[in-house]
């Protein structure tokens, strides 16, 4: 084993907004499909490159799917749900071979069983592993995951006091650095407690041209600056 990988500054979380699919397409002239089927190999193409990466990720984050994404067209839903359970299963076999955990992070309300199935599958088969942490953050909406926070709160006789612990998945860490690609320069309702101290950088790189050395700019961008955490 490559000694070097010992020697690499680690960074606990990143968490990225992959935008720009659609544009994607459009801009080479191909359906929204080919877009997000494109936009999922990406993501999967990072995953595997993350030993490629200047710095040791402990754990990422991908928005893959938001609540708000349900107000789509539903034939464009459709087909991004079909492309989603034909590529989890590549997913699966791609991060057990790179020793990556794999968590569903998001609400499990309005997905079918069949979706739940495989979720479940990727989320079980890949629990051991002792690699990076993957977050999929899928049907989610930090407002929904804050509301969904209080109602369980509600239900309990003694709640502790850190509303943190009642979130969808209460032991990951707070992102370091949320990327969002495609050139808009807001959150979109992703992570709203979570990034209260997080470092943003925005690309205007559409996601599926978003490559590991563009991940290792990002990174490199983040590394230079001077955190202060409200200090």
């Amino acid at each position: 084993m490559n000694s070097s990988i010992f020697l690499k500054k680690k960074i606990n979380h990143v968490a990225i907004i992959m935008d720009g699919n659609g544009r994607w397409a459009k801009k080479n002239k191909l359906t929204k499909k080919i877009g997000h089927e494109n936009g999922i190999k990406n993501c999967i193409y990072i995953c595997e490159g993350l030993k490629k990466l200047n710095y040791k990720v402990n754990e990422i984050s991908f928005y893959v799917f938001s609540t708000e994404n349900w107000k789509r067209d539903p034939v464009e839903i459709k087909n991004l749900f079909k492309l989603i359970e034909i590529f989890y299963q590549d997913f699966k076999l791609k991060a057990n071979k790179n020793n990556l955990r794999v968590r569903h992070y998001g609400s499990r309300n309005k997905l079918s069983n069949s979706l739940l199935k495989i979720i479940d599958d990727v989320t079980n088969k890949t629990k051991r592993n002792k690699g990076t942490i993957v977050n999929l953050l899928f049907n989610y909406g930090s407002r929904q995951e804050i509301n969904d926070a209080i109602l369980k709160i509600r239900k309990l006789d003694k709640p502790t006091n850190n509303l943190k612990n009642y979130l969808y998945v209460p032991d990951s860490k707070d992102p370091d650095l949320i990327i969002r690609t495609g050139g808009e320069i807001r959150l979109s309702n992703f992570m709203l407690w979570q990034s209260a101290y997080a470092e943003l950088y925005f690309t205007k790189t559409l996601w599926p041209d978003f490559k590991i050395r563009n991940f290792n700019n990002a990174l490199d961008n983040y590394m230079k600056r001077k955190r202060k955490l409200g200090r």
